[in-house]
């Protein structure tokens, strides 16, 4: 007596694939050896066929012409993305990205300013510092009196040692 086996999930939802020639070489033999040891399982092949023969009969609908159109326009439209440049958000974003730059560029500017003013640009009290030789030795230049003097002293170095000496001895 023949047993009673039933084709397993995977052998049933192979069974269209099958009939349509569709399956590896190792599914197709698995099924053929089922349909060759279980009546139940050429029973479902039988009634699967049987299926397909009679939905070939039914009469196939067409779709009207403007429904085919229709879905192919909402087929179109989802395909096509919008243009994010002309959304509200992309134009604010813009806006503040341009507000930002403008300002940045002011600060810039303003950092630039303030750097050459402090750093570069000489200072009163520096010119000052520059010339603390000249005003601590003022009183002496004042007594000496006329340029010529000055210029005398300067091309006599003899002279200029023998002042320097009187000055020394005149401070202590």
């Amino acid at each position: 007596m023949e047993k009673l086996t039933r084709l397993t999930t995977e052998q049933r939802e192979n069974l269209a694939a099958y009939l349509d020639g569709e399956l590896d070489d190792d599914a197709t033999r698995q099924i053929e050896t089922a349909l060759a040891q279980s009546t139940v399982a050429r029973n479902d092949v039988e009634m699967l066929a049987r299926t397909y023969e009679l939905l070939e009969m039914l009469p196939r609908p067409r779709a009207s012409q403007e429904f085919s159109e229709k879905t192919l326009a909402v087929a179109k439209l989802t395909d096509v993305r919008a243009d994010f440049r002309r959304s509200r958000w992309y134009r604010a974003t813009q806006r503040g990205l341009r507000w930002t730059g403008w300002a940045a560029i002011l600060v810039a500017a303003a950092c630039a300013s303030y750097g050459v003013a402090r750093y570069r640009l000489p200072r009163h009290e520096n010119l000052l510092l520059d010339d603390l030789d000249v005003i601590q030795k003022f009183d002496r230049y004042e007594e000496a009196g006329e340029v010529f003097f000055l210029e005398r002293l300067g091309r006599d170095a003899a002279l200029l040692e023998k002042m320097t000496e009187e000055s020394g001895r005149a401070i202590q």
